[in-house]
């Protein structure tokens, strides 16, 4: 998978010129590191973000597919996203009360047969059940009109509070045990999502989803589904992964 470029530029303090010459350019481009006279970097512009998103929603992005990672229930119309690993950061939005169908869009790039294959999350949807009227995607905003996002590597979907008690349910040993979580049974296929069970014995219920955060990046935007009408039936995140395949 290609890096976000601008963020990569930002982090390794490429200059100005350099972020203007590989913008102006279609394709790959070599840029000289700053901070090594030896290396040299293969990097591209980035990709239309607000146009990827739109193909992830309608199921016409290329090199991906879509797999269901399971649902929660939302009955105060409350949807807690936070840090897996920390669950005490993060936010909460509102939503129409209701159980919410969790689904992927999991991109690819590369092939088995050349040993480069390699898969990422790059965008999670949170619908409301039976729910087919998205009117309009917009960013989540606070009281003072920030938008809202999430810095993690990976994310929880669940009610305010459930995540949280899941993980002290742990005795200080969450962080750990979470990079097991993903091969239990609950876990989807791939391994990019996992459904955790609330530990009070009932085992038909989830608790929480977490799934595995994009490519390369760790601060992530968090996107209300709306209907015609404005109400939030929905959530959606972008993970920023650019699997364009090379040129």
């Amino acid at each position: 998978m290609w890096s976000q470029f601008r963020a990569l530029a930002a982090r390794i303090g490429l200059g100005s010129d350099d972020v203007a010459a590989v913008e102006r350019q279609k394709g790959a481009s070599l840029v000289q590191s700053p901070r090594d006279p030896l290396v040299q970097l293969r990097v591209r512009p980035d990709p239309d973000w607000t146009q990827r998103m739109g193909e992830a929603w309608n199921q016409t992005m290329a090199n991906s597919r879509r797999e269901e990672a399971g649902s929660i229930e939302l009955a105060e119309g409350l949807l807690a996203i936070l840090d897996a690993h920390s669950p005490q950061n993060g936010v909460n939005v509102g939503v129409a009360p209701g159980r919410y169908e969790v689904v992927l869009t999991v991109a690819h790039l590369g092939s088995e047969k050349t040993y480069d294959y390699e898969e990422h999350v790059s965008h999670a949807f949170l619908l409301l059940a039976g729910q087919g009227n998205v009117a309009m995607i917009e960013p989540f905003t606070d009281e003072h009109g920030a938008e809202l996002w999430v810095q993690a590597h990976a994310i929880a979907f669940a009610a305010p509070g459930k995540a949280e008690r899941f993980a002290g349910a742990h005795s200080g040993n969450w962080s750990r045990e979470l990079a097991d979580v993903f091969g239990l049974q609950e876990s989807c296929a791939s391994g990019h999502a996992a459904r955790l069970c609330a530990p009070d014995g009932d085992a038909s219920a989830t608790c929480a989803i977490v799934v595995h955060a994009g490519h390369g990046r760790d601060e992530y935007p968090v996107f209300k589904l709306a209907d015609s009408e404005g109400n939030a039936v929905g959530a959606m995140m972008d993970f920023f992964v650019d699997n364009r395949p090379c040129e």
